[in-house]
Formats: C-alpha cells, structure tokens, sequence
C-alpha cells in the first residue's frame, strides 16, 4: 500500500506527508528536485523527475502501484505564468495528461486528487460582491487559471472515458510554514525576517497591498485535500477556503507585528500583477458539510510562518558557509 504526491517539495506537498505519515503506507514523493534539509518529511521515499517524461513517470509508477495520488506538481506562479505561458501549460496541462495516462495504464484503481486553483474563478461584477460556489462557471483571466480550468476538463475525461477515480479542490489563497518566498506573504515575510535578525534596511518592498483574499493555513488545506481524496465520491469538486476575506496589508500589518519592526513602505511595480483580481474570497458550505473547517487562525499561520522562516534562513546561511569551506 503506498501514496504518492507530485510536488511533494513544496508546502502542500509537505503538509501532506507529514499528515499521512501514520497511515502505515509507504509515502513517495516525485519532484523535480530534491528537497531542502527543511522540505523533508521523515520515512518519506524522494523521488526525481520529470512530469514532461512518459517513460520515467511511468517507470516509477508501474514500480510503487500507489493506491492514493496527490497531483500537486504544476507551475504554480500567477505572475510567472505571463512571462512562461507556454513553460505553464505544458507542465500543468500536459504533465497532468502523463500522469493521468500513467494511470489509466499502470494503476486503474488509484484514487486521484487534481490540484486546481480558486483563480479559475477570474473576476465579474456579480464575484466582486458574492461567494464563489462550486457551481460557478470559470472565468480565467491569467494563463495559469486558464492552465487549471484545462486541467479540470482533462480530469474529466479521464473519468468518464476510462472511470478513473479523480477528485478535484480548489484552494483559495493560503499560506503558512514552508510557504515559498515566489509567493506574496512570505517575500514578505522574508524581507521582515532579514530586517529583524540580520540588520537589512527597514524597507518594506511590496506590489498591491488591497487586494483581498480569503486566506487559510496551508495545513488546514493538506488536511482538507486529505479528507476529499479519503472520503469523496469520483467526480466531486471542493473549494477550500473560510468564507472571510484580508487585504494584504492586513496581513503585512500582522507580520509586522509579529517581527516587532518599524518600516518603510516602498512600492515596486515589478512585483504587481496585471488583470489582478481585487477580491476572491469562496463559500466553504460544501466542504464544511463533510466536517472540515479550519482550525488554524491566521495570526498563528502567520506567526508560524515567521518563525519558521527564521529557522529556514540560518539552514540556508549555515549550508552556504559549509560549501564555501568544501570549495577548494
């Protein structure tokens, strides 16, 4: 018995294995890296390769004939997706058809779960004043939710073609310990860390602070997406979110409260994202009826985050210093 996630290295990925660790099944994890000293999960096998390559994918997958499979590996950068359109939708469109195929070939009988995104959801009038419901029709605006929505038809029509057992979620914004510093909240994060422990100038670079969010912890997530893949029926589609909204400057606000610094505020228009969407915030009816809520607030998310990228850094100083004395 054995449960493989695809992007296994990054945030979701570890909050994953680290929440199936007791499940006694063996745990894979297939990257196109390895991971960090601080993305291992203890009892996990860390795999490499890549998505893009049908015979290696399926090597490793006729190999461990996992049971459960979390598809997390995309590309998954809203800003990045403009300067890489196609690099995004070939490893989230056409990555995701090798897995599915790899199924469908190797192991039928797998339960699969589909990352997709709350992006897929764009923006109209009516979204900017209600709840997106899982019913709502998608309305991408960037090649990365146009990259998602794909994926979701994809799913599809490996589920109805060759009745593979597929799940799909939708997370909204989320973030908490281990969250990559390409994303908003942990740059953030990042440059407080430097300014409180390291004596970087006390200057706050940001895009956008208004826009609004619906934000919950990323181990609220894992464990949401856990509870789908475990219990759903093929087929079913759930939003992960709370149902309340932040701007980003509440958030930034928070974390500084939390690094106890004054700064400067200086806007960079490198880090702002065309066609934004101003606000995006879900209803969590479905996925409450199925006994999830979140259970994590977003100062502990936030405090969790900071803390844990305090230790991030020193790992990364410390193994920078020991290659530089390994270099001849």
């Amino acid at each position: 018995m054995s449960i493989l996630v695809t992007g296994g290295t990054g945030a979701l990925g570890f909050h994953i294995l680290s929440g199936v660790t007791r499940s006694g099944r063996k745990l894979f994890s297939f990257s196109d890296e390895q991971p960090q000293p601080w993305q291992k999960v203890p009892d996990v096998n860390y795999l490499t390769g890549n998505l893009l390559n049908f015979k290696d994918l399926f090597e490793v997958i006729q190999k461990i004939q996992p049971q459960y499979i979390y598809h997390l590996a995309s590309q998954s950068s809203v800003g990045l997706s403009y300067k890489k359109p196609f690099e995004t939708l070939s490893t989230n469109l056409l990555g995701t058809q090798n897995l599915l195929e790899v199924v469908r070939q190797a192991c039928p009988k797998a339960k699969v779960l589909l990352l997709s995104s709350s992006e897929i959801y764009g923006r109209t009038e009516e979204h900017l004043t209600t709840l997106h419901k899982e019913s709502s029709l998608p309305n991408p605006l960037t090649p990365y939710a146009s990259s998602k929505a794909c994926m979701e038809i994809l799913g599809n029509q490996f589920r109805n073609a060759y009745g593979l057992h597929i799940v799909f979620v939708r997370p909204f914004h989320f973030t908490g310990p281990h969250h990559s510093r390409r994303f908003a909240i942990p740059s953030i994060t990042y440059q407080l860390v430097k300014i409180k422990h390291y004596g970087t100038e006390p200057v706050l670079f940001t895009g956008s602070l208004d826009i609004s969010r619906d934000v919950v912890d990323v181990r609220d997530v894992a464990r949401g997406m856990i509870q789908v893949l475990n219990g759903c029926e093929s087929g079913s589609i759930y939003n992960i979110c709370c149902g309340k909204s932040y701007t980003f400057r509440e958030l930034t606000e928070f974390l500084i409260d939390i690094a106890g610094v004054s700064v400067d505020f200086r806007y960079d228009p490198a880090l702002e994202r065309t066609n934004d969407i101003p606000l995006l915030i879900g209803d969590p009816t479905k996925i409450m009826s199925i006994g999830w809520k979140p259970l994590i607030s977003i100062e502990d998310s936030l405090t969790d985050l900071f803390n844990e990228m305090v230790i991030r850094r020193r790992l990364e100083l410390k193994m920078q210093t020991e290659q530089k004395m390994s270099t001849p």
